[in-house]
């Protein structure tokens, strides 16, 4: 596989994961799991505000994007104290990046 397909099939397996991604690079600095979910909402929000579903509906739904985007090295998770703070990654940007040209 080419890297373009590479990030491609990552692209279609994250599904809504991908609003987490752009909301945490649009922020610009580490998010608590706490705010994540505030956070994202708020950005699909701004990019789509004739949507009334949020991507982000429950804690449930939080736990597993987090889990599934910290698997697949998309998120760079920071301890602090008892909280956990995520960050895009590397792997993250590039993502964002390859999304944006539509590939």
């Amino acid at each position: 596989m080419t890297r373009d397909q590479i990030l491609s099939a990552i692209s279609r397996g994250i599904g809504d994961g991908a609003w987490v991604l752009a909301a945490l690079a649009w922020h610009g600095k580490p998010v608590a799991k706490e705010k994540l979910r505030d956070v994202t909402n708020a950005y699909f929000r701004r990019a789509k505000p004739e949507e009334t579903e949020m991507p982000i509906r429950s804690r449930h739904l939080l736990d597993e994007m987090a889990a599934r985007l910290e698997g697949a090295a998309l998120v760079t998770v920071f301890p602090k104290g008892k909280a956990k703070l995520y960050m895009v990654s590397e792997l993250g940007n590039e993502l964002i990046q390859h999304m944006r040209k539509g590939r």
